[in-house]
Formats: C-alpha cells, sequence, structure tokens
C-alpha cells in the first residue's frame, strides 16, 4: 500500500486545488503511517481497507484543517431580477461535513479491526483479600 493508492482513494471524498499536492500526499503519507502501526505483523498490507481507512483518516484530518481555516461569519447575497441566491453561515456547513468524515473514519477503523493488533489488556485471577 502506497501514500499515492491513499490520494486516489482521497481523491473519491474530497477535490483539492493544484497547489496543495504536496501537503495532500505528505497528509496520506501520514494517514497510512497511523494505519499500518494498528496493524498485525501477519497483516496483508495489500488489503484495499487499509488504503481505505488511510483516506478516510486523511479525510477527516482535511476537514478538521478546513473548518479551522474558513471564515466563521461567510454570508453572501445576490439578486438579479426575479433570481435570488444567499449562502448563509459556512459555519455550519463544516460542522456537518466534518462530522460525516468523522462517521466515515469511525467505520473505515470497524472495517480493518480483523487486521489490527488488540491492544487491550484484562485483569486475570485476581483475588481480593477482605480485611475483617
Amino acid at each position: 500500500m502506497t501514500a499515492w493508492e491513499v490520494k486516489d482513494y482521497l481523491s473519491h471524498l474530497t477535490s483539492w486545488e493544484e497547489s496543495e499536492e504536496e501537503n495532500i500526499l505528505s497528509l496520506c503519507k501520514a494517514s497510512l503511517n497511523e494505519i499500518t502501526s494498528m496493524l498485525k505483523a501477519d497483516a496483508d498490507r495489500a488489503d484495499a481497507r487499509i488504503a481505505s481507512a488511510a483516506a478516510a483518516n486523511a479525510y477527516y484530518k482535511l476537514s478538521l484543517k478546513r473548518s479551522f481555516s474558513s471564515s466563521q461569519e461567510e454570508f453572501t447575497s445576490f439578486k438579479a431580477g426575479d433570481v435570488s441566491i444567499t449562502q448563509g453561515n459556512s459555519q455550519n456547513r463544516s460542522e456537518k461535513i466534518l462530522d460525516k468524515a468523522e462517521k466515515l473514519y469511525n467505520e473505515a477503523l470497524r472495517s480493518i479491526i480483523p487486521l489490527c493488533q488488540d491492544n487491550g489488556f484484562a485483569f486475570e485471577n485476581v483475588k481480593i483479600k477482605v480485611i475483617p
């Protein structure tokens, strides 16, 4: 799995300016590294779910970054004769996009659970001594 494949998956979720290419590829590399660090040693690294999860991770991070950089009060109104166009506050729109990106990322993580190592712990054979 390569960052280029993650970028290809990401291109199905969102678009970006040509000037952002280098930053997008860097984000895809970081997201892929984050996902592969969770995998078992014997996991199939060519599994498409890995690239999908990395792309979902990159999309979530990109959406988060864009939500911080967008202006809080973006209000546009245009009227030409009988045609009227009004664009409201972009904060609500970016919050909805961010929520959907988070849900997509969580679903992608659930899909790779069988490929991931178990980092959980358990207490076994615990004896409790009761002092009277």
